[in-house]
C-alpha cells in the first residue's frame, strides 16, 4: 500500500483524491477495507481523514471526479442490488435509503461526467474559435460577443478595472461582468494584460487569451493558445487555472511562462517562482513543479527538467535565447515575433544554434547577423525573407 502517497496531505487535499471521493460516494466494501488499512498503517492520517469526511459532508468539492460509462454501469448495478436486498426486508426506512442511493448515483453521474472542466469557459472557447492567423495586423480585443476594439499599437497595455477597460491609460469600454473577453495578438505585436483580480500577463505574438471579465466562483480560469508569462495574484480561496488544448496549470499565486502554440509540436511550462500543478487533458496525471523546472509535454509524454528560467522568459524584455536549437525552429520563432514571412530550406533542420538575439533590432539585421556564424544565406523580396543553406 502506498501510504507515502498521503504524506504531507491536509484534510482538504483528500477532496482532490479520486480514491477518497469514490469511497465517500459509493461506500463499497473494497474501498472501506482500503481506507481502514490506510488509517491503521498511518495512524497520523486518521484525524485528517475524519476531518476530510466532514468536509465532504458539507458538499465541498475541489475536483471533478469522473466515471467512464462502464464504471457508471457497474456502480449502478451495485446500487440496484442493494435496493433489491433492502426491499426484501420490507422496511420503509431501508427502502428509502436504497432509492436515495440510486438517485444519488444518477446525480453524481451527471455532475461528475468525464471532462467536466468549467463548461462555461471551454464551451465559449469552442464556440468562438477566433484564429490568431487572421488577416488583421492589429491587436483585437473582443469585450463581448458583439463589441470589438482594435488596437494599432505594437505593444498595448490593457487593464480591467472595476467598471471599465483601459487601453494605454484610456478608458475605452464598460465591463459586463458576466461575459468573456478575447484578446487576439497577431504576429509582430505583443500586449500586457491586467485581469480583474490584478493578475498580469505578458502576451507574446500570435497568441489568443480567453478570460472572464470578472472572476466569480471557486476558481479563476483562463484559456491560452500561444505564449504568455503570468504573474498571478495570490488567492488561496480562488485558485488560478490556465487551460490550453493539452494541459491545465493550477496555481494559487506565482510567476511562470506557458508556451502552448497549437501549431507547435509540444507545450511547455517554466516556473519562475512559487509552485504549480499541471494536469494533462489526456490522462489526468498531475505533476508538481518547483522553481527553475520546466514541464515539457509532447506526443502524449511529459518530462520535467531543470532549466535557466531567464532564457525562457527573456522574450518579455525583448531578448530571445537559443540553446542547441534547430535553425528552422528559430526561424519559426522569429517569423512569429516580427510578423514577417520567413521561408527556409529543409536543410536548416541539420543546423543548430546557441546564443541570444536582440529582438529590438530589425529582422533583416538579425538574419544577416546569423550569416556570419552559420552556413546560410538570406534574401529578401517584397517583405518576405528566404533563408537557405550555402
Amino acid at each position: 500500500m502506498e501510504i507515502n502517497k498521503y504524506q504531507g496531505y491536509k484534510a482538504i487535499d483528500f477532496l482532490k483524491d479520486d480514491d477518497f471521493l469514490r469511497w465517500n460516494l459509493f461506500q463499497l466494501e473494497e474501498d472501506n477495507a482500503y481506507w481502514t488499512k490506510v488509517m491503521v498503517e498511518g495512524p497520523e492520517l486518521k484525524s485528517l481523514i475524519e476531518d476530510a469526511i466532514e468536509l465532504y459532508k458539507t458538499q465541498v468539492r475541489l475536483n471533478d471526479y469522473s466515471l467512464t460509462s462502464e464504471q457508471a454501469d457497474v456502480y449502478h448495478d451495485v446500487f440496484q442490488h442493494r435496493v433489491a436486498q433492502q426491499r426484501k426486508r420490507k422496511t420503509l426506512f431501508y427502502w428509502l435509503s436504497g432509492a436515495a442511493s440510486v438517485l444519488l448515483l444518477l446525480a453524481i453521474h451527471q455532475i461528475y461526467k468525464p471532462n467536466n472542466q468549467d463548461p462555461g469557459l471551454l464551451d465559449f472557447v469552442n464556440a468562438n474559435s477566433l484564429s490568431v492567423d487572421s488577416d488583421s495586423k492589429d491587436i483585437q480585443l473582443y469585450v463581448s460577443s458583439d463589441r470589438l476594439i482594435t488596437i494599432e499599437e505594437k505593444e498595448a497595455d490593457i487593464a480591467y478595472n472595476t467598471d471599465s477597460i483601459q487601453v494605454t491609460g484610456k478608458s475605452l469600454a464598460e465591463v459586463n461582468a458576466t461575459e468573456y473577453s478575447q484578446l487576439v495578438v497577431p504576429k509582430g505585436k505583443r500586449s500586457r494584460l491586467t485581469l480583474s483580480d490584478g493578475t498580469t500577463l505578458h502576451v507574446n505574438s500570435g497568441t489568443k487569451v480567453v478570460y472572464p471579465n470578472r472572476f466569480v466562483g471557486d476558481t479563476r480560469e483562463i484559456y491560452v493558445n500561444g505564449e504568455v508569462f503570468l504573474d498571478v495574484t495570490h488567492n488561496e480561496k480562488q485558485p488560478f487555472i490556465v487551460r490550453t488544448s493539452e494541459i491545465a496549470v493550477r496555481v494559487l499565486g506565482t510567476k511562470f511562462n506557458v508556451q502552448a502554440y497549437e501549431e507547435d509540436a509540444g507545450t511547455q511550462v517554466v516556473l519562475a517562482s512559487g509552485a504549480v500543478q499541471i494536469t494533462s487533458n489526456e490522462n489526468a496525471k498531475k505533476i508538481d513543479l518547483i522553481p527553475s523546472q520546466m514541464y515539457d509535454y509532447k506526443a502524449g509524454q511529459a518530462s520535467v527538467t531543470r532549466v535557466d528560467v531567464d532564457k525562457y522568459i527573456s522574450w518579455v524584455q525583448g531578448i530571445l535565447y537559443a540553446e542547441d536549437e534547430r535553425m528552422d525552429v528559430l526561424m519559426t520563432k522569429l517569423s512569429r515575433y516580427y510578423g514577417k514571412e520567413i521561408l527556409f530550406d529543409e536543410g536548416l533542420v541539420n543546423q543548430k544554434c546557441t546564443g541570444k538575439v536582440d529582438l529590438k533590432n530589425d529582422l533583416g539585421e538579425v538574419l544577416n547577423g546569423l550569416t556570419f556564424s552559420f552556413r546560410i544565406k538570406v534574401e529578401q523580396e517584397n517583405g518576405t525573407y528566404r533563408v537557405s543553406t550555402k
